[in-house]
């Protein structure tokens, strides 16, 4: 019965999450300006149909001392958000996971938002013991990546078991003083809990 109308809805949105991937881009290329950055999609799941137009931008870094940043795109029309992972190497499963987080913040979108905790349901790359992401403000970057126009940029920082329990009963805040007293490397796949 909806069929017709949901195809146009999704034709007219289409046409503006293409307009919308390149504002992203561009954002990503003002902030990264001397890094290559590609765009890659995912044809899996029911991101397809729920986002068509979703990808997932990657910086490829200058340096060895440099991390991979993989970007979604797409989610920000509707959520006013996009999230980002910061990875030592380069790994398709952030592509995955980025896919996937867009497609469940589509269906439950109050469980995405800043300060949240999202398990992933599997180690974040290969034998990592990280399920877990923090939606963090994006603190390795600062608020000049974090704002485009009125769609913000979080950081999926991933977190122990031990550090999700803890939030359960302490603020973020708490946990993010433990972070800086430890001085996490947050690159560290397998780094130890700071509690």
């Amino acid at each position: 019965m909806f069929g017709k109308y949901l195809l146009q809805a999704t034709f007219e949105n289409r046409l503006k999450s293409m307009d919308y991937n390149q504002t992203v881009l561009s954002h990503l290329q003002k902030f990264w300006k001397h890094h290559d950055i590609k765009g890659f999609t995912w044809t899996l799941g029911r991101v397809v149909e729920e986002l068509p137009d979703f990808q997932v931008f990657q910086v490829i870094p200058n340096h060895e001392d440099e991390p991979w940043v993989y970007v979604s795109s797409g989610i920000g029309p509707f959520l006013g958000q996009e999230f980002f992972i910061v990875s030592p190497f380069e790994t398709p499963e952030h592509i995955e996971t980025l896919a996937m987080l867009a497609s469940a913040s589509m269906h439950y979108p109050d469980r995405f938002q800043l300060g949240k905790i999202v398990n992933i349901g599997r180690p974040r790359v290969g034998q990592s013991s990280f399920w877990h992401f923090l939606i963090s403000l994006p603190y390795p970057y600062g608020q000049e990546l974090e704002y485009m126009d009125n769609v913000r940029f979080f950081w999926l920082l991933p977190i122990t078991h031990q550090e999700r329990l803890f939030l359960d009963t302490h603020l973020i805040e708490e946990l993010e003083t433990k972070f800086d007293e430890a001085g996490i490397d947050y690159l560290d796949i397998n780094r130890a809990s700071t509690v």
